[in-house]
């Protein structure tokens, strides 16, 4: 499973990431499986780089977040003028249930769920970035 950056979208893929039967893995096969410290220094340079974009990325989607909800007030009034002539609550029954509104709310959910996505990753990145600090400052060790 691959996840676009830029999108947060899942993209499934046909690599197995991890083989699930590694006792029938020869020493070599095994060996495949650990980095190597070009790979580890290249990982963390390309960690670095994403994470230096995360405050960037984070300041637009909760910008998009707080344009959603503008949306929805937008489209709440604009509801409500149209069922004008009614009681309050009978307007506002209406306005809930206008397309408009359905389609802000929806906008919400979807700017709110990429804003929670971003944070995750770059909590997670942040995590790779101690672990590939980690395998770097052992593999400078073992390969003087």
């Amino acid at each position: 499973m691959i996840v676009d950056e830029e999108t947060g979208t899942v993209v499934t893929s046909a690599i197995e990431l991890v083989p699930l039967n590694l006792a029938d893995l020869n020493e070599d096969e095994l060996l495949g499986l650990f980095p190597t410290p070009v790979q580890c220094a290249g990982a963390l340079i390309m960690a670095r780089k994403m994470i230096a974009r995360a405050p960037a990325v984070l300041a637009e989607r909760s910008k998009a977040v707080k344009d959603a909800k503008r949306d929805l007030i937008i489209a709440r009034g604009y509801a409500r003028q149209r069922a004008a002539g009614r009681d309050a609550e009978t307007r506002r029954l209406v306005a809930e249930s206008d397309a408009e509104v359905i389609q802000a709310w929806e906008a919400i959910d979807t700017a709110e769920l990429a804003l929670e996505y971003a944070r995750e990753r770059r909590k997670s990145l942040s995590e790779d970035i101690e672990i590939l600090r980690s395998l770097n400052a052992n593999f400078r060790g073992e390969h003087r």
